[in-house]
């Protein structure tokens, strides 16, 4: 009897919210309207239902020829996804508890993640709370330093958002108020929708007019690509552009689709870790998204052939493979006069000599000649959109933890096996008074001033308190990461201290790779690759990669719309 009478009285209540919906909605004013969608946000428990409100509250304001999706993004992310709740994580710092557990703190506490797959779209506490809640976009800066939004997911094609094409693809996320600072043994990190004292906008959320948005957005896709007009683009199903000085090849490739682009920034860096921090409670993504960190693997031709596009395998070798993963062939390890960049298309038993192989078959018409033991398949840093299939916002295809896929937080690729090279940042060895080594980080926030020849011109910006200092003995080789900087803003991800105290499984779970010199200019490259093994995650360092350095395993990233 009382189940009755609740479900008439919550239908009751129902429609009378409904009618009174209508009524607001009729009246045109989007102060009101965004406000009644506001009070149904605050209910919401899950992406699904959040998804729900947003194409709903669309189309209730859409007004074809006359309101923009740049016009009502930032009326949904500054006006209905609006709440009262700070969402933060407390961690230890190395001196406290070497641990890389933390714990979450405030509205978070009792709230569970857990990454998901493809097959699977697993817990996720924060998917659906306005200030985690995430949309795919194709934008555009354009050249006043603003930014155009030319398609949304949900409310238009996926494929078109995706694509790369015409425009890049991003992820648009509130731009939360959050502090993020050290006291007492411990480092915090709070975010909240309203401002507070020591509370700043993300870095991300500036465009370069100056205008400070209610979201922001960030690449899609970790590596940037090369889309059919020869641009380079943010977009599924692209190439890695490997094998480019970041500082120089990359900046110049990027600036050839406008004179507001260079490429990565390490904001980026320091937001991904942040989710992790704040969705995992964990002060590294190390052993919970992994991100591709182990495999390097390579195999030899089991049979000579000729003019194919496949190489034959035993069964065991072909089974530590992926269909879609991207291969080079060669004579040799790493190896790509036959074939480079070339994902595999399938992988099929068949028989030859009387025994039976595993045919990997590339995605390719190009044919060449194998000659057994001697010519090599090799795996290469992934295509773009490997986690395009996910069923979450985090994750990776099939395992987050097998160190053999491209991590996904927050829509988001990272670490694809290969280093992700910055444009925005420099970093300086030198020597102080003492004999010391020094390593300094210098940043451009202007993405138009980043320079094409590797210099750092008087548009960078020295990071103030964060010059790391070895001695003069320090010798080369992995140092670990104990803690981070805290950054107001979120400008960069900096180690706060390295030690070989430190290790792959406690502290940040990253390394530093240490190559102290008594001056040099380096090219930031960041996260490792994919054989970095212990030593990779979002917030490792190499720092012996000088600016007109390229390789097969350091790939050239995307912007963000900041800058």
């Amino acid at each position: 009897m009382n189940e009755t009478l609740n479900i008439v009285r919550d239908t009751t209540v129902k429609q009378l919210v409904r009618a009174h919906q209508a009524d607001i909605v009729a009246s045109g004013n989007a102060g009101a309207i965004d406000s009644f969608y506001n009070g149904l946000a605050l209910q919401v428990t899950s992406k699904e239902a959040m998804d729900a409100l947003f194409v709903e509250w669309w189309h209730e304001n859409w007004v074809e020829g006359t309101t923009t999706r740049l016009e009502l993004l930032e009326r949904w992310f500054g006006s209905v996804l609006q709440d009262a709740r700070i969402h933060g994580v407390k961690e230890p710092l190395f001196a406290t508890s070497n641990t890389a557990i933390a714990e979450l703190t405030d509205d978070s506490v009792g709230l569970t993640c857990v990454p998901s797959t493809e097959a699977a779209a697993n817990r996720d506490d924060f998917a659906g709370l306005p200030q985690f809640w995430a949309l795919e976009v194709s934008w555009e800066k354009t050249t006043t330093g603003s930014i155009e939004v030319y398609a949304v997911e949900l409310i238009d094609d996926i494929d078109v958002v995706r694509s790369g094409e015409s425009h890049m693809c991003g992820v648009a996320q509130k731009n939360t108020y959050f502090r993020d600072w050290i006291v007492d043994g411990y480092h915090y990190l709070k975010t909240r929708c309203y401002p507070s004292s020591g509370y700043t906008q993300w870095d991300d959320g500036k465009t370069a007019d100056g205008v400070v948005h209610a979201f922001a957005i960030r690449p899609k896709y970790c590596t940037g690509g090369i889309n059919k007009s020869g641009v380079a683009t943010c977009g599924t199903n692209l190439a890695p552009m490997n094998s480019m000085a970041g500082p120089t090849t990359g900046v110049t490739k990027w600036r050839a689709r406008g004179a507001r682009y260079a490429g990565a920034r390490g904001s980026v860096l320091f937001w991904q870790l942040a989710m992790i921090r704040l969705k995992y409670a964990r002060k590294g993504n190390s052993g919970t998204i992994e991100g591709c960190t182990n495999f390097y693997t390579h195999y030899a031709a089991a049979v000579s052939e000729t003019a194919v596009s496949r190489i034959l395998l035993t069964a065991a070798q072909a089974a530590n493979l992926f269909v879609g993963c991207n291969t080079c062939i060669g004579d040799g390890e790493y190896a790509s006069t036959k074939a480079n960049n070339v994902r595999i298309k399938s992988i099929t038993p068949v028989t030859a000599d009387g025994a039976t192989y595993s045919a990997v078959i590339l995605d390719t018409t190009t044919t060449f000649d194998v000659v057994a033991g001697t010519t090599k398949i090799s795996v290469l840093p992934y295509w773009s959109g490997w986690c395009d299939m996910v069923k979450g916002n985090d994750g990776s295809r099939y395992s987050a933890t097998s160190g053999k896929e491209t991590g996904l937080i927050q829509k988001t690729e990272f670490q694809n096996g290969a280093y992700q090279i910055l444009a925005d940042e420099l970093w300086q060895w030198g020597k102080d008074a003492d004999g010391n080594f020094t390593f300094d980080c210098y940043t451009c926030d202007d993405q138009s001033k980043v320079t094409t020849g590797g210099t750092v011109s008087a548009d960078y910006k020295k990071l103030e308190g964060a010059t790391m200092t070895f001695p003069a003995n320090q010798g080369n080789g992995w140092l670990y990461i104990e803690d981070m900087m805290a950054m107001p803003g979120g400008r960069t991800l900096w180690p706060r201290k390295v030690s070989a105290q430190a290790g792959s499984g406690t502290g940040v779970e990253a390394g530093f790779s240490c190559y102290p010199a008594a001056s040099g200019l380096r090219a930031a490259w960041c996260c490792c690759g994919l054989s970095g093994g212990g030593a990779a995650g979002l917030a490792a360092r190499l720092s012996d990669r000088g600016v007109g350095y390229a390789s097969w395993h350091g790939s050239v990233g995307c912007p963000s719309m900041a800058g």
